[in-house]
């Protein structure tokens, strides 16, 4: 049995690319609001103090 799809499939192929952007948009403001809530101070993740990204020419 297939699992339940959402979403996209309904969606005409002209609309992929903004709901696509919807949803990293979403997930950038939940991730950042999990950041400040649950993982502020005592936070043991490695990836929330990762150096900086050097810079390209």
């Amino acid at each position: 049995m297939d699992p339940p799809r959402y979403g996209f499939v309904g969606l005409p192929p002209a609309e992929h690319v903004t709901a696509f952007r919807v949803l990293v948009s979403v997930f950038a403001v939940t991730g950042t609001r999990r950041r400040e809530t649950y993982c502020k101070g005592a936070c043991g993740h490695t990836w929330h103090n990762l150096p900086p990204t050097p810079e390209r020419p």
